[in-house]
């Protein structure tokens, strides 16, 4: 029995949205700050994404010979430039490939031969979805332990966070190296021992293999009535321009995989060059959307669904269109006690002086009683898919402490880092709509949480029962 010395070359990959929210510019100053010290990488590091902090990168390494621009390359290219890499018997610099905007697909396959998944994100995650998919690939999440992340991040590969930049930038830079240092060299039992970095890769495959959509789709059938049939999802935008958006779709069509009818509700925003401007002003006109209460009422009378389950709401919806939900509930709540009232008249009806007689009618109306009650309690529902309740900008919320119970329209305004007339306007209509949601959004049934840290936040905030909310969490 004898052991044997391996050095690997680490492989780190980031697939998130290269903007600042996500960490991007913490992430390139930090590997800016390694080369500055040890003159070379401690790794190769594959970047997937596109966004404004793109030009960053290339400012920063463009020229470099430590990197190279793989983003004109096609999914083939990609998977044959990886296989070189990884098979290669010469002994290669390691460098920062970027590969521009890729499907999933793509990035599951350079998640195969990654070793690291780095998420330095900024701002407060409501969940780890880009995480959790990096653990069902055996892949282990280093960054900042923090809100919907901390599931996802072990205390090894957590990377302190501070206020101030410089800070984060040393701490992250510290420990990709370290690791890197850790787990690069390793003595390796020739047979059947597992490397220390397996035995992350293992844990990191358990943790994942907890969030299967039979989890998720089980406990959304114990949250709703047994006789629901049609669902209604509501949100902002039927568009896919984000997390929230392909997130909805993504549920519908597993809703619809397990016998439920579905239908998504919300505005098809044009894609282009104005679409943000669009956002701007659907945020503005959503303080008086009466076009979307007349939709809403249309999709309503025709679909008849059983439980309308609203998503976001405060960019385009707006108060109205959850006045209307709320409503709705409310007219199908007293259209079964009148249901339940008939009913009982029926029963009264065929009353009998027989004890058999009556036993069998109170036995009868207290099985429709069991079966309506349910049925009436729960008919909306809402999840909170960010901070939007907390902030006019959830991406600048960085840690729990900046969650303000009772935010004030001088701190929105102070918010705002634009000299855009516009966007003053909006994120004064931000704060009155989000005023005004609050006191609506209480009278939904069943509140939906990504994340259990944030159970606390809407609890106070929203001043509901702690039993109406619920920690529902992603699935891949």
């Amino acid at each position: 029995m004898y052991y044997v010395l391996l050095k690997l070359s680490m492989n780190f990959i980031f697939f998130w949205r290269l903007a600042k929210e996500k960490g991007f510019d913490l992430l390139v100053r930090s590997l800016e700050n390694i080369m500055q010290k040890t003159g070379e990488l401690p790794g190769n590091f594959f970047l997937f994404g596109e966004g404004d902090l793109q030009e960053m990168l290339f400012q920063a390494f463009g020229e470099s010979p430590f990197f190279e621009d793989c983003s004109w390359l096609t999914p083939a290219e990609i998977a044959d430039k990886i296989e070189l890499l990884e098979t290669s018997e010469e002994w290669e610099e390691c460098k920062i490939y970027f590969f521009g905007w890729q499907s999933l697909s793509t990035i599951r396959g350079v998640l195969e031969v990654s070793h690291f998944s780095l998420m330095p994100s900024r701002f407060l995650e409501t969940f780890g979805l880009s995480a959790l998919e990096s653990l069902s690939e055996g892949v282990p999440v280093m960054g900042f332990r923090k809100g919907g992340l901390i599931p996802f991040i072990s205390q090894e590969l957590a990377v302190p966070f501070s206020a101030s930049d410089e800070e984060n930038i040393e701490a992250f830079s510290n420990t990709i190296v370290e690791i890197s240092e850790k787990y690069s060299s390793f003595s390796s039992l020739m047979g059947e021992k597992e490397s220390d970095w397996d035995a992350l890769s293992h844990e990191s495959r358990r943790i994942a293999d907890s969030y299967t959509e039979g989890r998720w789709i089980r406990q959304v059938r114990e949250m709703l009535p047994s006789n629901t049939k049609r669902i209604l999802l509501a949100s902002d935008y039927t568009t896919l321009l984000g997390g929230i958006e392909t997130h909805v779709q993504t549920i519908a069509r597993t809703l619809r995989q397990h016998g439920y009818e579905v239908e998504i509700f919300g505005w098809n925003l044009p894609k282009g060059r104005f679409s943000k401007v669009l956002r701007l002003v659907g945020l503005v006109y959503s303080l008086c959307n009466i076009s979307s209460v007349w939709s809403i009422r249309r999709k309503i009378r025709e679909f008849k669904p059983d439980v309308i389950w609203l998503h976001s709401v405060s960019r385009f919806l707006g108060p109205l269109v959850v006045r209307e939900v709320v409503n709705w509930g409310k007219d199908k709540k007293n259209y079964v006690k009148h249901e339940i009232s008939q009913k009982r008249s029926n029963l009264n009806e065929k009353w009998e002086p027989e004890w058999t007689v009556r036993d069998s009618t109170v036995n009868e109306e207290t099985e429709f009683w069991s079966q309506r009650t349910s049925f009436s309690e729960i008919s909306t529902l809402v999840t909170y898919h960010d901070l939007w309740l907390f902030s006019p900008f959830p991406s600048e919320v960085e840690s729990e402490a900046m969650i303000s119970k009772n935010p004030r329209l001088g701190a929105f305004l102070f918010s705002v880092r634009s000299k855009n007339p516009i966007m003053y306007l909006a994120t004064y209509c931000k704060y009155f709509q989000v005023c005004i949601l609050r006191k609506l959004l209480k009278k939904i049934h069943v509140h939906i949480v990504p994340s259990a840290f944030l159970v606390p936040h809407i609890r106070d905030i929203e001043e509901v029962p702690e039993e109406q909310i619920v920690v529902l969490e992603h699935f891949l």
